[in-house]
């Protein structure tokens, strides 16, 4: 690997540029949550529709002489609103369309029920009140013909709930990548079986079909194959054909037996190996049967570091979108001693303004992942780090319990 190193993003465009697109095709809303918009969505009406009350209490016209009014019926939400006559309140509940002529609820808490000479019931309003208190404007929220969310948004709870507020049962969406997964490596065994001497149990192929479902994709097969260049390629161009993705997991380095750049160049073609990342320096990407395949790290901390920073772009832009994410400058408690060569990411934990990167450190660790927010990403180049030195934290979806998000333009 003694070509320059590609940076990340460089890497991502290369697999769109590899990728085919994505069809389009519509779901109900309820099977939408955590699909993409493959359209621009605006409001056909306004939100709320009318104006209508925020609580439990009293519709008046705020103008009006008080604190007695008469009582002149009671108003329920899904009720139509009537008017207000002057003199009068009515009686209002949560939801409820405010009547014609009045502009302001009074909470139930600031009111008295009294009985007048002619034993109509009045309110007494033991308040001064405000006008428009207690009212959801109409269109407060959203505006009739205003944008709501763009096509290349991954739809959220609240995306969906939205969808449903203005009337949509049905949306437009991008489809489900299908992907495949090569896990590689002879040290490799199946969990839930006896443990051989120098073996470990395979984790990595379980972890990239996890990332794929939290993704929104569908995995069609997953294929461990041995340290083996004609094993490594046949893999590839049995699985390529089928799938959108494949995403291959070990074999990447410059070791004796990391057959898979050398099998991208043999059954399709290399765009890159080697990222400006660490770690994950040896990610590469290729091309075989006209499908982008993503070779990842077989150390799963570096893995992750892979999929963050080079297939997760590449993800969010095939589906129209960009991804969610966050940068802040802090402290990092305690520095950091190693230099960085390529741009360093260390997973750290953020609390109160100051980063520390108090958990276990390493290539071959995922744990940290449960537990990081995010990470310090040190400049190639740059040396040990004194205690409280300012770094930039980046803060990725998919670590840390948090959803990864992209959104469209709206």
């Amino acid at each position: 690997m003694d070509n320059a190193l590609y940076p990340p993003e460089r890497a991502a465009t290369a697999l769109l540029q590899a990728a085919r697109p994505l069809g389009v095709e519509a779901v109900m809303l309820d099977a939408a949550y955590g699909r993409t918009l493959a359209e621009d969505v605006t409001s056909p009406l306004s939100l709320p529709p009318f104006d209508r009350a925020a609580m439990d209490g009293y519709a008046v016209r705020y103008e009006e002489s008080w604190p007695e009014l008469v009582v002149a019926g009671t108003i329920r939400a899904g009720d139509a609103p009537g008017i207000l006559k002057p003199g009068t309140a009515l009686r209002i509940f949560t939801g409820a369309a405010l009547p014609a002529g009045a502009d302001t609820v009074i909470e139930q808490e600031a009111c008295r029920l009294v009985a007048t000479e002619t034993r109509v019931r009045a309110v007494q309003i033991q308040i001064e009140g405000s006008p428009g208190r207690n009212v959801m404007k109409e269109g407060h929220e959203i505006g009739m013909a205003a944008p709501v969310m763009g096509a290349g948004t991954r739809l959220s709870p609240y995306h969906v709930s939205l969808l449903a507020s203005i009337g949509r049962d049905r949306v437009l969406v991008r489809r489900r990548p299908r992907v495949s997964i090569v896990e590689t490596g002879d040290e490799l065994q199946s969990p839930a079986t006896p443990l051989a001497p120098g073996h470990i149990y395979a984790s990595n192929g379980s972890l990239v079909r996890a990332l794929v479902a939290e993704w929104g994709g569908e995995v069609l097969e997953m294929r461990r194959v041995p340290d083996v260049p004609e094993a490594t390629k046949e893999a590839l161009l049995g699985l390529a054909p089928m799938a959108d993705l494949v995403v291959v997991t070990g074999g990447v380095s410059v070791g004796d037996f990391d057959c898979v750049p050398a099998a991208l160049e043999e059954v399709g073609r290399r765009l890159f190996w080697g990222v400006g990342i660490h770690p994950g320096r040896a990610t590469a990407g290729g091309v075989v049967a006209g499908t982008p395949v993503a070779a990842l790290s077989g150390n799963p901390g570096a893995a992750v570091v892979g999929w963050l920073t080079v297939v997760a772009p590449f993800w969010a832009a095939w589906h129209g979108g960009r991804l969610s994410e966050r940068w802040q400058r802090v402290p990092l408690a305690g520095g950091f001693r190693k230099r960085t060569r390529e741009p360093r990411f260390v997973p750290v934990r953020v609390r109160g303004g100051v980063a520390a990167a108090d958990l276990p450190q390493g290539a071959d660790v995922v744990t940290v992942y449960l537990e990081a927010d995010g990470f310090a990403v040190l400049p190639a180049g740059s040396g040990p780090l004194d205690a409280d030195a300012v770094v930039d934290v980046w803060e990725p979806g998919g670590i840390g319990g948090r959803y990864p998000r992209w959104s469209g333009p709206v």
